[in-house]
């Protein structure tokens, strides 16, 4: 099982339990997931908590679906992993409930952009966020090229890609991408929970109508996003930039 399930309350908690990979998300991880916050939608759940086992949120992509999709002979096979983090991030941007996200430790490329399209972001004083996408020499996916810009601004959200920094909790709370930072991870996700259980309390019809009305305030759609996403990122991992932006990190493996 790579994702656990508890309910706090009306407070459904989805928590990436895949440890040993400081929870990378696999497409069954991604899968899990959003299969989690679709049932949280059917069963009178209120508001979903997403959040890492063992003091990290996600190191992002699981590296070995990536390159196994990589070496894949069928061209589609890359733009099909697409789309599965794709159903992912759209579930959480697209849900009638609140979406929080309880971030520690680390919350690093399609993982940080997976915490963007949360409605809220608590983090532990802990945390580290980067795009690390051109690392690896692939460009940034899970909907980050959409959703960064509307939190940063144009150009934060290109040296944040472009550069790829490591930034701590308290440069991501100053830069609007985090609403709290709490001291630690139990208390990062005790404080998610709370806040969750607060809207789940809420005039839950209300709160999905607002939640859609600020999403889709702005020019622009996140699923045509993702579609030049899928394209880009599919060309992207056939690269010998790719490979060698991956090769540091097999090796230390």
């Amino acid at each position: 099982m790579t994702v656990l399930v508890e309910d706090v309350g009306c407070v459904r908690v989805l928590t990436i339990d895949r440890q040993d990979r400081r929870n990378a998300l696999s497409p069954a991880t991604a899968d899990a997931l959003r299969g989690g916050i679709e049932r949280a939608e059917s069963d009178g759940t209120g508001a979903v908590v997403l959040t890492g086992a063992g003091g990290h949120f996600s190191a992002g992509g699981d590296a070995d679906a990536i390159l196994g999709v990589a070496a894949d002979a069928d061209d589609g096979a890359p733009t099909a992993l697409m789309r599965t983090f794709h159903r992912l991030v759209e579930t959480v941007w697209n849900s009638p409930l609140p979406v929080v996200a309880a971030v520690s430790g680390v919350a690093f490329g399609g993982a940080f952009n997976l915490a963007l399209a949360c409605d809220l972001v608590f983090c532990s004083a802990d945390a580290r966020f980067c795009q690390v996408f051109l690392r690896r020499g692939v460009v940034p996916d899970v909907g980050g090229a959409y959703l960064l810009p509307r939190l940063v601004g144009m150009q934060r959200a290109k040296e944040l890609m472009l550069l790829a920094p490591e930034i701590d909790a308290a440069r991501a709370y100053r830069l609007g991408l985090v609403n709290e930072v709490l001291p630690d991870a139990p208390t990062t996700r005790s404080r998610a929970v709370e806040i969750a259980a607060l809207l789940a309390d809420g005039p839950r019809s209300a709160i999905a109508a607002t939640k859609r009305m600020v999403n889709t305030g702005t020019a622009g759609s996140l699923h045509d996003a993702l579609q030049l996403e899928a394209v880009s990122q599919a060309a992207a991992l056939r690269t010998e930039a790719a490979r060698d932006g991956f090769a540091p990190f097999l090796e230390s493996r």
